[in-house]
């Protein structure tokens, strides 16, 4: 398995209807969602290996999850939990780019232990999880339980700490999990806004904030939407540009850049250490290129990119793309 994804699995309605309240809105596009489905969906557009760990209720949202992820290639180790409904994320794009989500927080809550095994986290290349799946006691376990094993046996650890305000009544709590997330990873995506909340006393200086919180991994990106990504690898920091598209809908554009850059570590295999310096920035493009492409559709896995799209988008753009393979 190339990368083993755990955490949420989730049905999102995106409001078809840009600048309104969620309460007036009448049209959604139903897709399946959570950033840790999408960011497996996204590889496996790829021609990746996916595998997701996750928990979803006995209902027609849990089915269809399972179908559409199943459906692009995905290992699917779903627990169907008869107690608990399928969770469902309600989203609505702001005119400027803000995205506001509610949530009908359910099974997602309810991921175990048990399904976990130190096989299935010893056969990944790569383990790629969030900080939503550390809200509840269980899920938290299960998900500290998948960190501690990749570490033990020298897999890969991956993360991308999303700020869900409405699953966070208790706002430090929120911030105690993403650190807490950061702190285990050796490759971290991150955005703008996102580290803004964890760090604000630092501004824009992206490498003090993640000092603040403890990151000594190998790889970070900090997302700036249109303005593309900053990254640090080592004593190496920099910034590349985003390809400048007609956005529809922000959800899962970072799951897409995650996936393609963990696409693109894989192909080198992970030797984060030993990339010279046009082929680092040209991995951070290809991945600002996938997530730019994420943003040009309603709802994230049906406009999460495949390889072709991506080869594409990176011809027209030039410059670093095209010296990475496909």
């Amino acid at each position: 398995m190339d990368v083993l994804c755990i955490g949420e699995a989730l049905i999102d309605f995106v409001s078809r209807e840009h600048g309104g309240a969620l309460e007036t809105a009448t049209q959604y596009t139903a897709a399946t969602g959570g950033a840790p489905a999408n960011v497996a969906a996204g590889l496996a557009k790829l021609g990746r290996e996916a595998q997701l760990i996750a928990t979803v209720g006995d209902d027609a949202f849990g089915r269809k999850i399972l179908h559409d992820l199943e459906a692009l290639g995905v290992v699917c180790t779903l627990r169907i939990d008869p107690d608990h409904f399928t969770t469902l994320a309600f989203v609505r794009q702001g005119k400027a780019g803000q995205r506001d989500f509610e949530f009908c927080a359910g099974a997602h809550d309810y991921l175990l232990p048990d399904q976990v095994t130190e096989e299935t986290v010893r056969g990944a290349r790569v383990l790629h999880y969030g900080s939503i799946s550390l809200r509840a006691p269980q899920s938290h376990e299960a998900t500290l339980k998948a960190i501690r094993i990749a570490r033990e046996t020298g897999v890969l650890t991956s993360c991308d700490p999303n700020w869900r305000p409405d699953l966070w009544p208790d706002h430090d709590a929120g911030r105690a999990a993403m650190r807490e997330a950061i702190a285990y990873a050796d490759v971290l995506k991150i955005s703008r806004g996102d580290l803004a909340f964890l760090a604000p006393e630092h501004g824009d200086d992206y490498a003090a904030a993640l000092a603040s919180l403890g990151f000594a991994g190998r790889l970070a990106t900090v997302t700036l939407g249109r303005d593309g990504s900053w990254y640090q690898a080592g004593g190496r920091t920099g910034v590349v540009p985003s390809p400048h598209v007609q956005v529809i809908e922000t959800t899962g554009a970072g799951d897409g850049f995650i996936a393609a850059l963990l696409d693109c570590l894989l192909k080198r295999d992970l030797a984060i250490e030993t990339l010279d310096d046009d082929t680092l920035r040209g991995i951070v493009q290809r991945a600002c290129a996938a997530g730019a492409l994420t943003a040009t559709g309603y709802g994230a896995i049906p406009s999460l990119p495949d390889a072709a799209s991506l080869e594409a988008m990176l011809r027209m753009v030039g410059t670093l793309g095209d010296r990475i393979e496909a």
